[in-house]
Order: C-alpha cells, then sequence, then structure tokens
C-alpha cells in the first residue's frame, strides 16, 4: 500500500467518525497544537538559556584559570631571572674546568644545588631546574639528568629559541618520540646565560614544568562529564589534557583553526564521530597558550532536565483538561443530533409515534421541526394510501366476481373434447387438452417453483397445439437430460422463450424452421437453451424485444423474465441472447440447481445476494 492509499484510507476512516468524535478531535488540535507550540517554544528558550549560562560559567571558569596560570608562568620567568643573575651561579658556570679542582667542583656543586633545591621546595612546585654549562657543568634537581640535557645542541628545540632570544625567557613544548625518555615534562622553560659584565656565553638555564603542575591548575575546570580539556600552544601543538593525550602533537580537531584565529569564547562543533560538541576556549595574553574545554552537547542538556519534565507536565496537564472540555462540548453539542438520530430508528422500525422535542431554533432545532413535519406526511400518506387500497381491492372483488367461474370453464372445454372424439376430430381434442393443461398450468396459485419435468410437460403441451397450427412450417426437437428433471425450476420460465421464438422468429420466416430445446446439468447449473433458424435480428432492446417489435403474445417479455429471474436468484442466475439477421437466434438460461422448492430456497437466494 503506497502513501497516497494510506492518506485516502485515513481521510475515509475519519470521515466515517460519528459527529461528537470529529467534534473532540477538532478541540484537541485546536488545544493541543498552541499548547504543544507554546510548551516546545519555552523548553527551547530555558533549554537555550540555561546553556547559556551555562557556557558563560565554563568560560569564566576558564578566565580565572588562565589567570592563575600566567601567574604560574610568571613566577617561573622570574625565578630563571633570578638564578641568571644568582653571583654564585655566575662564579661557577664562568670558572674553566681546567682552573679547578675535584674539591673545587664538588664544593660548587653543593652550592649550587642547595640553591637550585631551595627554589623548588619554596612554593612547592612540580617542576626540575637544569643548568647546563658551556663548561661542561651540569647541576639539576631531578633523580636523572635527561639525555637531550647532556650535550648541548644550540639548534635544538629549546635550546635554539633561548639563543635567538639571546637572554630572554622562552617556552617550548616538551616531545618526546620514546616513553622511555618521557620523564612526565609537558612545557619547558629556557633562557641563555650569559656573563652579566660581559656578555660572555656560559650556557642554558632550562625549567622543565610537570604536567601534574599544569593539571592542577585547569582540573578545576572540567566539570561536566565526558568533557575534554586541553591546553594548546600557538600553533596548536598540545602541552597538556584531559583524558591524557600525546604531548608535543598537534591536535587532530576540526575546531583547532577556529580556535587559533579567535581570543575567547564559544562555539559549536561536530566531532569526527557526529556528536555535537561545544567548544569553549580562552587565550593567555602572557604567553599564547590556549586553554580549550571541549563539552558534549548532550552533557549540558541534561542539565535542563527539570525543565523539560516540567514543561512536559504542563502539557499533559492541557492536554487532559482540553480533552475533558472537548468531551463535555462536543456531548452538549451532539446530544440533539444523536436523539434525532434514535427517533430516525425507531421511524425505520415502523414506529410512527414518535417527535422531536425542540427547545432551541437553532439548525438543530429546525431539523427536529422538519423530522416531525415528516412524520405528519408520512402519517397523511399512509392513511391516503390506505383508502386506496381499500378502494382497489372492492374494485378488484367486482371485477373477480363478474369473472367467468373457472370450473364452468374447464367443464366447457372438456365438453368440447368429447364432442370432437364424438365426431373423430383428434386434432380438436389434442388442442382443447393442451389447451386446458396450460390454462390449468398458468392460473395456478402457489409456490413459483415447479419441478423441471413438470414445466417441460407444460412446454409440450405449448408445442402440440403450435404443431398444429403451423404443421410442418415448424419442426421441433426437444432434448432433456433425465438426471436433472427432479430439480426445480422457475415457474414460467422457458414457455416465454419458445413463444417469442415461434412467433417472431420462425412464424415470420418464408419457409419451413426448426426449433430446438435442450436442457442439460453443467456443474452446479442448469442450462436451458432456446434454438431457432428463423429470421434473427441485428439489434435488440434490454427488455428482449427487437427494434420493430411492440411487444410479445404473452405480454410476458424477457425483460420482465430477466427481473423474475435477478429478483430470485440474483447474480447466480443469467440470460444470454446471441442473433444473426438471416441465421437466427439462441437463448441461453442458466440457474441453480434447485433440489427443493419453497419460500425457504427463495429466501436463501435472496441473502446470498
Amino acid at each position: 500500500m503506497n502513501r497516497a492509499d494510506m492518506r485516502d484510507k485515513l481521510i475515509m476512516r475519519i470521515a466515517d467518525m460519528g459527529f461528537r468524535n470529529k467534534l473532540i478531535i477538532l478541540f484537541m488540535v485546536i488545544s493541543i497544537a498552541p499548547l504543544s507550540a507554546l510548551g516546545l517554544l519555552s523548553y527551547n528558550h530555558a533549554s537555550y538559556t540555561v546553556q547559556e549560562k551555562v557556557y558563560q560559567t565554563m568560560l569564566e571558569s576558564l578566565s580565572q584559570i588562565t589567570y592563575s596560570m600566567n601567574y604560574f608562568l610568571n613566577d617561573i620567568e622570574q625565578l630563571s631571572m633570578y638564578i641568571y643573575s644568582n653571583e654564585d651561579v655566575q662564579q661557577v658556570l664562568s670558572a674553566g674546568s681546567s682552573d679547578r679542582s675535584a674539591e673545587d667542583r664538588y664544593r660548587d656543586g653543593q652550592k649550587i644545588s642547595a640553591i637550585l633545591e631551595s627554589f623548588v621546595g619554596f612554593k612547592k612546585w612540580d617542576i626540575e631546574i637544569y643548568l647546563l654549562g658551556k663548561n661542561g657543568e651540569r647541576f639539576f634537581t631531578a633523580d636523572v639528568l635527561p639525555k637531550q640535557y647532556r650535550n648541548i645542541n644550540a639548534n635544538w628545540g629549546l635550546f635554539r629559541k633561548a639563543r635567538l632570544a639571546e637572554g630572554n625567557s622562552v617556552w617550548d613544548t616538551h616531545y618526546t618520540l620514546k616513553k622511555l625518555y618521557d620523564f612526565g615534562t609537558a612545557l619547558g622553560n629556557g633562557r641563555l646565560l650569559k656573563k652579566i659584565d660581559t656578555g660572555e656565553f656560559l650556557g642554558f638555564l632550562v625549567i622543565d614544568i610537570m604536567e601534574t603542575a599544569l593539571v592542577d591548575k585547569y582540573a578545576k575546570a572540567h566539570l561536566v562529564e565526558n568533557g575534554q580539556i586541553y591546553l594548546l600552544d600557538q600553533f596548536g601543538n598540545v602541552i597538556s589534557s584531559l583524558p591524557k593525550h600525546q604531548i608535543g602533537t598537534k591536535l587532530q580537531a576540526d575546531f583547532l583553526p577556529t580556535v587559533l584565529q579567535g581570543t575567547k569564547g564559544y562555539f559549536q562543533s561536530r566531532s569526527r564521530q557526529g556528536q555535537e560538541e561545544m567548544i569553549i576556549y580562552d587565550t593567555s595574553e602572557m604567553s599564547g597558550f590556549k586553554l580549550v574545554s571541549v563539552v558534549p552537547v548532550k552533557e549540558v542538556i541534561k542539565e535542563s532536565s527539570s525543565i523539560r519534565t516540567f514543561t512536559a507536565s504542563i502539557l499533559l496537564a492541557g492536554i487532559v483538561a482540553a480533552f475533558a472540555f472537548a468531551y463535555v462540548v462536543s456531548n452538549h453539542i451532539t446530544h440533539p443530533l444523536r436523539k434525532l438520530r434514535q427517533l430516525m430508528k425507531q421511524a425505520e422500525k415502523g414506529d410512527l409515534d414518535v417527535a422531536f422535542p425542540a427547545k432551541y431554533k437553532d439548525e438543530v432545532g429546525q431539523l427536529g421541526q422538519s423530522f416531525n413535519r415528516m412524520i405528519e406526511k408520512i402519517h397523511t400518506l399512509i392513511k391516503e394510501n390506505y383508502e386506496k387500497v381499500l378502494q382497489l381491492r372492492e374494485a378488484e372483488l367486482k371485477a373477480i366476481q363478474a369473472q367467468i367461474n373457472p370450473h364452468f370453464l374447464y367443464n366447457t372445454l372438456d365438453s368440447i373434447n368429447w364432442m370432437a372424439r364424438i365426431h373423430r376430430i383428434d386434432d380438436i381434442s389434442r388442442t382443447v387438452i393442451s389447451l386446458g393443461e396450460l390454462f390449468r398450468y398458468s392460473i395456478r396459485k402457489g409456490n413459483q417453483f415447479i419441478r423441471i419435468s413438470e414445466d417441460m410437460n407444460q412446454i409440450r403441451h405449448y408445442l402440440a397445439i403450435q404443431s398444429i397450427r403451423f404443421r410442418d412450417k415448424v419442426s421441433m426437437e426437444v432434448d432433456l437430460d433425465e438426471r436433472i428433471m427432479s430439480f426445480y425450476t422457475l415457474k414460467l420460465l422457458i414457455q416465454p422463450v419458445v413463444e417469442n421464438a415461434i412467433v417472431h422468429g420462425l412464424e415470420r420466416k418464408s419457409g419451413p424452421g426448426t426449433l430446438r430445446i435442450r436442457a442439460k446439468g453443467v456443474g452446479d447449473k442448469i442450462v436451458f437453451v432456446v434454438e431457432d433458424d428463423g429470421i434473427g435480428f441485428d439489434a435488440w432492446r434490454p427488455d428482449g424485444r427487437t427494434e420493430d417489435d411492440p411487444g410479445t403474445g404473452t405480454g410476458i417479455g424477457l425483460d420482465n423474465l430477466r427481473k423474475r429471474m435477478e429478483l430470485q436468484f440474483g447474480d447466480a442466475a443469467s440470460l444470454h441472447i446471441r442473433s444473426e439477421a438471416g441465421v437466427g437466434t439462441t437463448v441461453v438460461i442458466e440457474i441453480p440447481q434447485i433440489k427443493q422448492a419453497g419460500d425457504e430456497h427463495v429466501q436463501d437466494y435472496d441473502r446470498r445476494r
């Protein structure tokens, strides 16, 4: 079933509903549509407002963390500057490696280590400090000196940036390809060390910030479940993240170009898995680092679940109230119509002693008054018709009294028969006998169904009379299946057809002709065929007459026969006529096989129709 058929079927189903149900549906649609629209708009506005508040709150939180991180990075830069300007550091890194004894080097190492440890423990920063002297001295607070700090490569990463900055503080994202050398460092601060008075190159100062130190700063911004937060440098490389991400690699995300171009704000994006996300970011004015929070929209929508529940409750209450109102109003409006329909059903069953109590003068009241006038008119018509029927019956009674007594007619025909037999005029005798049987058969009252054998006997009587009339002009052939003789057929079913064949087909033929009558059983049908080789015709009307034929001799045309068959059998019977001018006519009648006669059988076919 296609969509158009389903739509038409739905329209028909609605059209077939009762008027009260239609009114209820109409009221519900009129009420629910604006309620639903208002609820949806209210929920969307409230949800949007809640989300905006959440995003603004998260942005403010990021701004606070950015400020705290700026303060932290500023402290690191001041620390590196203090170490750079420290006299002991300047002296130790300025000393040549060949001018110092092992004892001096040990004593200097203890002195520098104490200075570095004091800085590390002052604020309990999670950092590691490395002093890398040109003279080969290496001082550090870590347990192990990383491989990349053992030999200074002035063209590598942090060292290159520090060399180009010529003593200013620089920042670099930590990156390692081998996890073996990953000491948990997230960010490195570097500075080129020079002798203050001469500007001589002394080495490099590196302060590595552990990722835990940064995570402590921004972890509080990770407020939404299943969210992510990234600390990126100005090129989009990951400095630190939650959940863990490969440090030093460029963040692979569709929203990254927008974040790198902007300074602060939030916007909606879609992940590569198709999930809607809200991107909230802020940029450090000091370092250019960007703090980015990725929040799944569905998690934020959970915050507005109470609004959704409240809106749904209001909408449900509105629907219940609208239904109650619609039911009461529609019931009040349709009650008079239902009362009128009940009175009409009573009138259909024959109870005409009904009247509609029209209380109001609206359309329903006017309809009820019209119904009352119609009932009064029906009463008048019934009375007039009853009087006419009485008058007609009285006229028929008088006509019956004036008719010839059937017994007198039979006795007269019997007298004629005996007179013909006395004078040995056999043709007259046979004709009178056949005429009497036909007369008795045609006026006999009772059931409309008779046995086929009895009906065929009457056909034989009719053919006997016609054979005396036409002599050798008409030859007649009768072929009957003996197995169907005990079945029943409709009274006077074949006789009008036979009469039409003789009178309108064979009688008008210039030469001799033949009439054939056949009857047989085919499946669950009885088939009668009446065939003649008379004059035939090219056109015929639905009543079975030719265009130039005013009627049949019996007054029972084929149209009457067809109507009788339809009334008795419905679609179970059929009548077909085939004719050709100059060739002849064939009439085929099919009726059901009837094994018993009576009103019960007729009612069975009525119900089947």
